[in-house]
């Protein structure tokens, strides 16, 4: 079982930040190593089961992201994923951004601040940063956007690299202008909405079976906007699929929003029902012991 609880897990850092175990330009092809070397080889060494369905994959937040994006881009590899507040899994709500369809990361289009992260207070909130504010203290890191944190982290992950070999960012430094441009030739292929609806036949069953994924409507970095998202894109695509007339088959995966759970309130939920449930897996497949 691989786990990745955050972008704090020491495996899956980098000078750039989190890889994310995606195969990108900037940090190189990770996810294909992970799958085709690192876990053949512990399998080989020590005493693992070779199967799919005991690999299975977990984790929070950037973790979250990354379990998910392995199960979709490894369905016979991985036996299931049990994913957590994971990054934006839908770029069109790219935290309180649609990165397609937005001129502007740092505010809406009524000139207002876009905010990165919340605290609620009861049924108010307060806001603690902007992502103007994050960014620019990413920036002073490192201007060249090598600062290993989340922004610059996903710009290694998504995008492309400049003629220095450093990863181009994703808006202008002194505007917040997006980049449609590299937005469209690199970063909407780590799309996971776009990814499932390109493949939805071939992605459809896994989702149905092999696929959990928490969130909390409260989250702190506003992750619930994507997962709602993909969620409404996943029962449309069902809907405009299913035979007339027939019950939708049943499955063990599921998209679930937790009321009033924020980032933090939504791992300690999710680490105690995917245990469960990952146990449960293991059992009803004769890997109970």
């Amino acid at each position: 079982y691989w786990r990745d609880w955050s972008s704090d897990v020491c495996s899956s850092d980098l000078p750039l930040g989190h890889h994310g175990f995606v195969d990108s330009a900037a940090n190189g092809p990770w996810g294909t190593a992970l799958v085709e070397e690192f876990i053949p080889a512990l399998e080989r060494n020590f005493r693992l089961i070779p199967r799919a369905e005991a690999r299975l994959l977990t984790g929070h937040s950037s973790g979250g992201w990354s379990s998910l994006w392995l199960m979709l881009t490894n369905p016979d590899f991985f036996g299931g994923c049990w994913s957590s507040s994971p990054d934006p899994v839908d770029f069109t709500a790219f935290q309180q951004s649609d990165l397609y369809g937005d001129a502007n990361m740092w505010v809406d289009a009524a000139g207002d601040e876009r905010a990165s992260f919340r605290r609620p207070v009861g049924p108010m909130e307060k806001v603690l940063m902007t992502v103007r504010e994050e960014m620019g203290m990413e920036r002073a890191i490192d201007p060249s956007g090598g600062s290993g944190q989340q922004w610059d982290a996903w710009c290694a992950m998504f995008g492309a690299p400049d003629a220095r070999g450093r990863p181009r960012p994703l808006c202008d430094a002194t505007s917040g202008a997006i980049d449609h441009a590299l937005v469209r030739e690199a970063w909407s292929s780590y799309d996971i909405a776009r990814l499932i609806e390109r493949r939805w036949k071939r992605l459809e069953p896994v989702l149905r079976d092999k696929v959990r994924l928490l969130v909390g409507d409260r989250d702190s970095f506003y992750l619930e906007r994507a997962v709602k998202r993909l969620k409404s894109k996943v029962q449309a695509l069902r809907s405009a699929t299913a035979e007339p007339g027939a019950a939708p088959p049943a499955g063990d995966g599921f998209i679930e929003v937790l009321p009033d759970a924020t980032h933090d309130t939504a791992a300690a939920i999710a680490r105690g029902r995917f245990a469960l449930d990952m146990r449960a897996h293991l059992k009803r497949h004769g890997l109970g012991d």
